[in-house]
């Protein structure tokens, strides 16, 4: 999932905390539904949020951007000892993808050894306690400096050109049963669907989706001949196709058979010494 913040829209900070917990917290201990934006920054420890059906596990430094309107909550307790900033902040019309002036980026951040990053935070808290003129136009200016950081660091952290394109084919190989949305690769790599697509256009010739999908293929017809007894359902559970019909009406239309007749023109062209080895 991704976060939408629109820089230019008036907002207020309301509240901001550090929060210690000395002991493991319950299961359940966060389960909500807010009308403010979360934002979270882990000093220290660990914790897994869920935000709808997704979870993100949290280590040191990461930064987690919960958006309002959904739910949020914990599967299991922090660690002992976990600390954290938490700022809440009212949220704009213009905070949505489809807000070309609005900064989009990933729900969770990696932002560990950002002093920078920390930093914005410790300073949002601060303000927020203390009694001083201008209090909330200067948190305003906090907020806007901490997602600009979150944007460069982001960027510098991403990877670039062929090296992102040869990193999301890397995922797709390693985690065959899966099938990934082109945003969930695009949020993994810190950079948008339309710059993962063009960089897998320029390394493979075809957007994300489609060498995706190509890639599963390949690796099913190499299954069929090397496991001829493997049964087709099997096949299409571990390659993350929904059913055996799916998986052969895709097979069908890359190879022009069906994968019985791919796998059993291929079992003819074997050799007793092929069986043998």
């Amino acid at each position: 999932m991704s976060f939408s913040f629109d820089l230019h829209a008036p907002r207020q900070v309301v509240a901001a905390n550090a929060h210690y917990y000395k002991l493991p917290t319950a299961e359940r201990y966060i389960d909500r539904v807010l009308p403010q934006h979360d934002l979270i920054y882990l000093i220290d420890g660990c914790w897994s949020i869920t935000e709808n059906e997704t979870e993100y596990a949290l280590q040191k430094g990461d930064v987690l951007l919960l958006a309002a309107g959904r739910h949020h909550y914990t599967r299991l307790p922090c660690k002992a000892g976990t600390r954290t900033f938490c700022v809440h902040v009212t949220c704009a019309p213009g905070d949505c993808a489809e807000n070309p002036q609005a900064l989009c980026l990933p729900t969770l951040l990696p932002m560990s050894g950002s002093v920078r990053i920390h930093g914005c935070f410790e300073d949002l808290v601060q303000t927020f306690w203390l009694d001083s003129p201008y209090k909330q136009e200067r948190m305003q200016a906090l907020l806007c400096l901490l997602f600009l950081e979150l944007d460069r660091e982001q960027h510098r952290q991403a990877p670039k050109g062929g090296d992102l394109a040869a990193r999301a084919i890397e995922i797709i190989t390693a985690t065959p049963h899966k099938r990934y949305p082109a945003k969930e690769i695009a949020d993994m790599l810190y950079v948008s669907t339309r710059t993962l697509d063009n960089a897998m256009h320029k390394k493979v010739g075809m957007p994300f989706y489609a060498y995706q999908k190509s890639r599963k293929l390949e690796m099913v017809a190499s299954q069929l001949i090397m496991e001829p007894d493997l049964r087709l359902q099997e096949i299409a559970t571990a390659y993350g196709f929904h059913d055996e019909f799916h998986m052969s009406k895709a097979f069908k239309l890359k190879y022009g058979v069906s994968p019985q007749q791919y796998r059993r023109s291929h079992s003819a062209k074997r050799t007793p010494d092929d069986e043998e080895a």
